[in-house]
């Protein structure tokens, strides 16, 4: 958890930074679109002991916020819980939930080209082969289309194959092409913002107290269509969707995201030993890949996963999601702030918390 010097620091250089550069509020906290929701209902899961030892486990890093659901209760919550964070790249698994529940709908086809979905980039205009990928390649990271996108890492750009270097569907690639053109896409065919699906199909069915439509916000480039698409969500929001994904889509009795979509998408596609961008050199703590969702065979878990500390970590065996967020910051001044006076949580220090948890119950 962040230290009062480090906020003490982190005011100062927002005040530095207020003349020229936006301040953090992109979204406000304070804001309920769900005024008649309640808290997620609370069992008793955890020994007192075993609490203490997980909140002096938690203070030793950086994250802002815990939550620990098993099924649809929560057995412990810690933190900034109701805070709505950029979640980061865990955005992209909501995003698998949204095309699971589009599919059901009829209102995409998931084997459908590029070319018959008239799906192209107007600044970089994709070739003849680039259009043979489907939205399925798309959702596997296995489109073959390697040209700029917004939000890549310098790793990210670093790994990046030489375009035509292979087909549609024949090699894994962590692309943010992909990621960025699947929101924009879904929302041409429903005709509504990725905000109001997420609110309409995801937040409104699971009881989210703290997500509105206009969490969302985009980032766009000059050399590719497609904005890199933001996605700001509470703690104790992304548990909800943590319990939906344990119990096979189903929440309060109604099922949401289908159980098929459920058990196919975080059913790994590409893997370690087979796809090099999995090699334990390039990514040494997931062994698989799935329909954007992250994949651990030795500790049977599926994870969302955001750069800086943005975790939920799902593990249907024992019916049990943790969620670890560590506040990264939204607008251009709070990324200073937390680059300047934090550090990011990698998968490790998630793991090590989630090991904690899993072995006091």
């Amino acid at each position: 958890m962040k230290t009062l010097k480090q906020v003490s620091l982190a005011g100062l250089l927002l005040v530095c930074c207020s003349a020229c550069i936006e301040v953090d509020n992109y979204v406000d906290p304070n804001q309920s679109c769900n005024p008649n929701t309640q808290a997620l209902s609370t069992v008793a899961g955890l020994s007192t002991e075993s609490q203490t030892q997980l909140v002096n486990e938690f203070n030793k890093t950086d994250f802002d916020a815990l939550v620990v659901v098993r099924g649809q209760n929560a057995l412990f919550q810690h933190g900034e819980t109701r805070l709505p964070m950029n979640c980061a790249s865990a955005r992209k698994s909501i995003f698998s939930m949204l095309y699971g529940i589009a599919e059901s709908k009829g209102i995409v086809n998931l084997d459908a080209t590029l070319a018959q979905l008239g799906i192209d980039d107007s600044k970089n205009p994709l070739t003849t082969t680039e259009k043979q990928a489907t939205l399925r390649n798309l959702l596997q990271a296995r489109s073959g289309i390697y040209i700029p996108a917004l939000g890549e890492s310098s790793s990210m750009k670093r790994r990046r194959p030489k375009r035509g270097q292979y087909k549609p569907g024949e090699h894994f690639y962590y692309n943010n092409w992909d990621f960025n053109t699947l929101p924009i896409y879904l929302e041409r065919v429903t005709g509504k913002k990725i905000g109001e699906l997420i609110y309409e199909w995801l937040a409104v069915p699971t009881g989210m107290r703290d997500f509105c439509p206009d969490n969302v916000k985009y980032e766009y480039g000059n050399y590719t269509e497609y904005p890199q698409t933001r996605v700001y969500i509470s703690a104790e929001d992304l548990a909800r969707l943590g319990s939906l994904m344990l119990q096979g889509g189903v929440y309060n009795g109604q099922q949401i995201v289908p159980k098929k979509w459920v058990d196919e998408s975080t059913r790994p596609v590409s893997m370690q030993g087979v796809d090099n961008d999995l090699s334990a050199a390039e990514q040494p703590f997931y062994d698989g890949y799935a329909y954007l969702w992250w994949t651990n065979k030795a500790s049977q878990t599926f994870w969302a996963d955001g750069a800086g500390g943005h975790f939920l970590i799902v593990d249907r065996s024992r019916n049990l999601a943790v969620v670890l967020r560590n506040n990264t910051g939204t607008s251009p001044a709070g990324v200073v702030w937390y680059n300047s006076t934090s550090r990011y949580q990698d998968e490790v220090s998630g793991y090590t918390l989630f090991q904690l948890i899993k072995n006091a119950l």
